[in-house]
């Protein structure tokens, strides 16, 4: 009896032990399922939305092609490379798309999702310029690419960069990673069953793990899903997506996705990241051209970069080297023979250009700076939201708009052309200033003047010796660069850009009490009444002056709000002037696309524009930016027009023709530095060069900054012609009148001279130059007159108020007259009748 009912209750134990492992099975199972569906939803959306583009980091703005841009076929096939768009007939979904190469077109086939188009066709010509764009057989207007990346880390410099597939990686480089990485990476399915039992053995009851046995998968998802916190529930999700990506990705693209994202190390101020990277920063090689050993190098990097970086350790970067080269003659990819052949190499370390490998150190520290900006605003709402008397903990790892990409303002092909022509002018300043040991710095900021949107920043010579960034943080007098503030106030006060001033040795007293007598630059005078508008054009320190005195130094004052500026402040301030008037803020930052699984992939291929992953427009090419308006836009386009002459008889101009068939307006600045502000109708462009400890430079701004200037914009020009313009846009109320400098009064085709002035049509003369009127000519004596008059036919005298008829429909084509720039650089009227007459 006795037996029966022990054998009973082993029977119940054994079934309620058998039901609880059934449960747990069943509960276990039910917990992974919709562990593995709530991961494989996020590995899908980022999928979904561009693994290239979906993770943090921060990017330029997206290229927006356009037929006549300066892109050869080659040229666009290294950018297309650049931007994750991998050469082949169809890509797998981490790439941008894919591309194809003919002899005289491009064929792009962007991961749209089956949107419009699925296939976008790019021509060229002889000129190495785009020719045409059509999209699945119809014209386009534009075509614009995926963003290229600038740091995948904001907390890093990270040098240019392009993904590689994974057929540009060489055998011997595949070879040596999963030797020492991951020995069965090409059999497992993201999980190697062998590490991960032996890290939880060596780290059991401890929360922390210091053990590894990651595969490259994990290794992966660590570096782009996950923060760094070494614990059991993050190695947990680790394991579960890196499940979910083997599921989801072939081999090669995972494998080709870890080459991309490896950190390996830092040499100076550049994060290295990527084996392409490496393999040029540490041996200045393409990474086809690696040998043996250094690819075991570069792979032995990987676990360690700091300890293993040939760099910092050249002995321990050997050791581990040798280490990676027995594993690869373990695993039969080497033979001893080659490994003892490679043992022996020296570690040679190649020399190394930090400018060549940047990617716009100082823009990227200008956009962290204004994201954490963002971010602590967002903290300062959530403590007014939330806890009106208390604090709130922001833990930036799991801040959803800190993990979000950032899309930038920056046009990357306009900022390596700012580098190359500040580059340029830097060195020929170095022939003047290396002997007497000094080194000059510049900067310079390049916008659009309707948006505020920063295109191209350069912050100093060399983001490796100094970080200052002297375009944003380096605050100087402008010098001559303000007058047209000056002048600016004083138009909107109602003065005439032909009123006249006097153009010698003058006092002034101000406060009452105080004595000033400004000289010209050089000390020279004209002793003679001058226009407005001339003492502008010619930068005439008195004649500013006395402008300044009439119009209110208050006001003047007020029209810019300080004396010492920075070169984006005075580059957004010029803005006013080609915008119309209006007032905009310089903006870094474009949008930042939303968190993976907000919506789909961002629609860069669309030929209208680049919407976000919610499906919204961005705001690039937008007037989003502007503001308030500062000053009427009769005056801005009076001071453009001023500011032309500049270029054209004043100070700047050694500018002259250097961009054809675009109107530029500029102004130059000598203080104790150079400068010069200018623009053309869609881009305005501030250069800056001077020393730190702000020693006199000794020569003006047309002579250190103007060069700098013509280069950069010369070339933004040419590579996208829609930033020029042949002329600038009229506003109502002003005319475009010909004066003869000499009376005042509107030109006649006896003046020797004649000057075009843009002006309120109020304020325009009306009547003609009497002094060289036939009738009136005062350069000859009675004698010579009466001598001279009856030679001419009565019927070939001109009369004064004599005007060429045009029936009505003519005249009103004529009377539609703009200033257009040539392809020489002079300035000619055209109207309709003109064009027509063509």
């Amino acid at each position: 009896m006795t037996i029966r009912i022990k054998a009973r209750k082993r029977r119940l134990v054994l079934r309620a032990l058998l039901l609880f492992v059934l449960l747990a099975v069943v509960g276990a199972t039910v917990l992974l399922t919709n562990s593995y569906r709530s991961y494989a939803k996020l590995v899908d959306a980022r999928l979904a939305c561009g693994y290239l583009t979906s993770r943090g980091g921060i990017f330029a703005a997206p290229r927006t092609l356009r037929s006549r841009q300066k892109f050869s076929r080659d040229e666009l096939a290294v950018v297309l490379r650049r931007t994750g768009y991998l050469e082949t007939d169809s890509a797998g979904e981490i790439w941008n798309g894919s591309f194809t190469v003919s002899s005289d077109a491009i064929e792009i086939r962007p991961a749209n999702d089956g949107g419009y188009p699925e296939v976008a066709r790019l021509t060229f010509d002889r000129d190495g310029r785009i020719a045409e764009i059509s999209g699945d057989g119809v014209t386009l207007d534009r075509f614009a690419l995926e963003p290229e990346a600038l740091t995948s880390d904001a907390r890093m410099k990270e040098g240019a960069r392009r993904p590689l597939a994974f057929k540009e990686i060489p055998t011997v480089l595949v070879q040596a990673i999963t030797s020492i990485e991951d020995r069965r990476f090409f059999d497992h399915h993201g999980l190697d069953v062998f590490g991960v039992a032996r890290a939880l053995l060596r780290n059991a009851g401890d929360e922390r793990i210091g053990q590894g046995g990651s595969t490259i998968t994990q290794q992966l998802v660590k570096n782009t899903y996950l923060t760094p916190e070494r614990t059991l529930r993050r190695k947990y999700a680790e394991a579960m997506l890196a499940f979910t990506i083997e599921r989801r990705l072939p081999k090669e693209d995972i494998f080709s996705l870890y080459c991309n994202e490896i950190y390996l190390g830092q040499r100076g101020a550049l994060a290295v990241r990527g084996v392409d990277q490496a393999a040029r920063v540490y041996f200045g090689k393409h990474l086809s051209e690696l040998t043996v050993g250094e690819a075991a190098t570069i792979a032995g990097m990987i676990q360690s970069p700091a300890r293993y970086s040939p760099l910092v350790n050249n002995d321990a970067a050997s050791a581990r080297r040798n280490t990676v080269l027995g594993t690869m003659v373990r695993d039969g990819f080497i033979t001893l023979e080659q490994a003892a052949a490679s043992a022996k190499e020296p570690m040679t370390i190649a020399d190394f250009d930090p400018a060549r490998e940047s990617s716009a150190p100082y823009f990227i520290d200008y956009v962290n700076r204004v994201s954490e900006a963002r971010a602590s605003a967002r903290a300062r709402e959530q403590v007014a939201e939330t806890r009106p008397s208390g604090r709130v903990q922001i833990d930036e790892k799991n801040d959803p708009e800190t993990n979000r990409p950032t899309i930038t303002t920056l046009d990357l092909d306009l900022q390596r052309m700012a580098e190359e022509a500040i580059k340029r002018q830097l060195d020929r300043l170095d022939a003047i200033y290396k002997p007497r040991g000094l080194t000059p710095q510049a900067a310079l900021v390049a916008l659009d003047p309707r948006t505020g949107d920063v295109l191209a920043m350069v912050g100093g010579k060399d983001y490796a010796a100094s970080q200052l960034n002297r375009a944003t943080d380096a605050r100087r007098q402008p010098g001559s660069v303000f007058k047209p503030f000056v002048y600016a106030t004083a138009l909107e006060g109602g003065m005439s850009p032909l009123a006249t001033f006097k153009d010698a040795p003058h006092e002034f007293t101000y406060d009452h009490k105080f004595k000033y007598r400004p000289a010209n630059y050089g000390g020279g005078y004209s002793m003679r009444d001058v226009w407005l508008r001339t003492g502008l054009i010619r930068s005439l320190n008195v004649v500013t002056v006395d402008v300044a005195m009439q119009t209110g130094l208050a006001r003047v004052a007020d029209m810019l709000g300080t004396t010492e500026v920075s070169p984006v402040q005075i580059a957004s301030a010029y803005a006013a002037f080609a915008n119309g008037g209006r007032r905009i803020q310089p903006n870094v930052v474009a949008r930042s696309v939303s968190e993976p699984g907000a919506g789909r992939r961002p629609r860069a291929g669309s030929p209208y524009g680049v919407e976000d992953a919610t499906g919204s427009k961005s705001q690039l090419g937008t007037e989003a930016q502007m503001n308030d308006q500062v000053i009427q836009p009769g005056t801005a386009f009076m001071i453009t027009d001023m500011l032309q002459g500049v270029i054209e008889e004043g100070t700047a101009r050694a500018a002259r023709g250097k961009i054809p068939r675009t109107a530029i307006a500029g102004k130059t600045g000598t203080s104790r530095d150079g400068w010069f502000v200018g623009y053309s109708k869609n881009l305005v462009c501030a250069v800056w060069i001077g020393f730190d400890d702000n020693q006199q430079l000794g020569l003006t701004g047309a002579e250190a900054a103007l060069p700098a200037w013509a280069d950069f914009m010369k070339s933004a020009v040419d590579l996208r012609p829609e930033l020029g313009g042949k002329s600038f846009d009229r506003p109502d109320g002003i005319t475009i009148v010909e004066i003869d400098p000499e009376t005042g009064q509107l030109a006649t085709g006896l003046c020797p001279l004649h000057e075009r002035v843009a002006m309120v049509t109020a304020q325009a003369p009306f009547s003609e130059c009497y002094r060289h009127n036939v009738y009136f000519d005062l350069t000859h004596s009675p004698e010579q007159t009466k001598t001279e008059t009856p030679a001419l036919a009565k019927s070939e005298l001109p009369h004064p108020k004599s005007r060429q008829k045009y029936p009505a429909g003519e005249f009103a084509l004529l009377r539609d007259t703009r200033v257009d720039t040539d392809k020489r650089g002079r300035k000619v009227l055209v109207n309709e009748m003109r064009i027509q007459g063509r």
